[in-house]
C-alpha cells in the first residue's frame, strides 16, 4: 500500500508539473501575441489619502480633492501642490475660471480659492455637493443634495451670496450646463429644468418619471440624458422637447458618453451598451466579463474603458474589438480622463495612474 501510494503521489506531481509547463507556455504565447500593444504607463501620484474626481485644467495640469478637504494640483514637471480648502472630504470635481477655483464637499461647504491665497470665501449648502460648479460672468452655479440649485455672486459685495435659488423635490447630483442664456440641469425628482440665467426663473421643464442621476450632456446641439429607470432621451434644448426616448431595460447612475455616431451607456452593473446617436436605436453590447466604471473618454474611433480592478482597454467603434492598453495594480470607482497626450485615473487609495493615449488613425 505504501509503495502504491508513493507511485500515486509521484504521478500527481508529474501531472501538476506538466500542467504548469503548459500554462506557462500558453501565457508566454499570449504575451508574445500582445507585445508592442501595451502603452507606456506609470504613476503620477503615490499617496494614502483617497481622491475624488480628477479634473483637467486649462494649462494641462490635473486637480482633485481628497478625503482631508484638500485639493491636490499636479502640474507638468513640478512637484504636487496641496491646498487645504474645506473641513470635510471633497466630493465634487474642481472647477477653474480666470485663476480662481471652486469646489464642494460632503458637508455642503462650497469654497472658492486660489493656490497662492488659499480660501477666498465659502458658502454652506444644506447637504453635500457632488457636481462641478459652472462659473458664468458674475455668478457661479452648482447643485446640492439639499434639493436646490444655487447661483452665487463671485465679485464685490455679492461674493458668496445667494443671487438665485431653484428649489426641486429631489437632490441634484450632477453638473448644470449653459445653453444660450439658460442653465439646464437634471434632478432626482425626475425633471429636467431650463432656467433663465438673469432671473433664475424656471422657464421650461420635462418630467421623465424617474430620477436623473447625473449630468445631461450637450453634443451637436442636442441634450442627451439617462434616467435611473433605464430611459435614454435626446432633447432639443431650444424647444425643450423630446426628440426620441428609448427604454433600455437597465438601471443607470451615470451620464451617457456621446460621440459623433454612437452613445455609450454604462449600466449600474458595470456593463457597456452602445446606441446610435441619431435615433437612439440599439447597436451592440460590449462583450466582456469585466465590470467597467462609467465610460468618460474616447475618440471618434472608439472609447476607453477602465474596469473596477484596473484593466484599461480601448474598444474600436464598429468592430467593438477590445485592445488592452494597461493593467493598473489597483481598484477604481471612476473612469479615465483624457489629458494632453495621456489618460489618467485616480484609484480608491490616493494614487493616480497614467497611460499613453491611443493615436487616432
Amino acid at each position: 500500500m505504501n509503495k502504491a501510494f508513493r507511485w500515486i503521489v509521484l504521478l500527481l506531481f508529474f501531472l501538476l508539473g506538466a500542467g504548469c509547463f503548459v500554462l506557462y507556455f500558453r501565457m508566454s504565447s499570449d504575451d508574445a501575441g500582445t507585445e508592442g500593444k501595451q502603452a507606456v504607463t506609470g504613476t503620477l501620484l503615490t499617496g494614502t489619502v483617497p481622491l475624488g474626481k480628477l479634473t483637467v485644467l486649462s494649462d494641462g495640469s490635473l486637480a482633485a480633492g481628497n478625503s482631508r478637504g484638500e485639493v491636490v494640483f499636479l502640474r507638468p514637471g513640478q512637484e504636487p501642490q496641496t491646498v487645504h480648502v474645506t473641513p470635510t472630504s471633497i466630493s465634487a470635481p474642481v472647477t477653474e475660471s480666470d485663476g480662481v477655483y471652486y469646489v464642494g464637499d460632503e458637508g455642503g461647504t462650497f469654497a472658492t480659492f486660489t493656490p497662492d491665497k488659499g480660501v477666498l470665501w465659502t458658502f454652506r449648502a444644506g447637504n453635500q455637493i457632488t457636481g462641478a460648479a459652472i462659473p458664468a460672468g458674475d455668478l457661479v452655479w452648482f447643485g446640492s443634495h439639499d434639493n436646490s440649485l444655487y447661483a452665487l455672486g463671485v465679485s464685490g459685495d455679492d461674493s458668496g451670496k445667494v443671487i438665485h435659488e431653484v428649489e426641486c423635490r429631489g437632490q441634484i447630483n450632477g453638473t448644470p450646463l449653459f445653453y444660450d442664456g439658460f442653465v439646464i440641469f437634471g434632478s432626482c425628482d425626475g425633471k429636467l429644468r431650463k432656467t433663465d440665467i438673469k432671473t433664475g426663473e424656471v422657464v421650461q421643464e420635462l418630467d421623465f418619471d424617474s430620477y436623473i442621476p447625473e449630468s445631461p450632456v450637450l453634443y451637436g446641439g442636442v441634450l442627451y440624458l439617462l434616467t435611473h429607470g433605464g430611459e435614454l432621451a435626446a432633447v432639443a434644448p431650444d424647444e425643450f422637447k423630446v426628440i426620441y426616448s428609448v427604454e433600455t431595460g437597465f438601471q443607470f447612475f451615470s451620464s451617457p458618453f456621446v460621440t459623433d455616431e454612437y452613445i455609450y451607456l454604462t449600466d449600474a452593473n458595470g456593463k457597456i451598451h452602445i446606441h446610435k446617436r441619431t435615433d437612439g436605436s440599439f447597436v451592440a453590447d460590449l462583450q466582456s466579463a469585466k465590470t467597467w466604471n462609467p465610460v468618460s473618454s474616447g475618440t471618434r474611433n472608439g472609447v476607453y474603458a477602465l474596469s473596477r480592478h484596473g484593466n484599461l482597454s480601448f474598444f474600436e467603434a464598429g468592430s467593438w474589438k477590445e485592445q488592452v492598453i494597461a493593467e493598473f495594480p489597483s481598484d477604481f470607482r471612476t473612469g479615465v480622463i483624457a489629458a494632453h497626450g495621456f489618460l489618467a485615473a485616480a484609484d480608491e487609495y490616493g494614487n493616480i495612474f497614467y497611460a499613453e493615449r491611443k493615436d487616432e488613425p
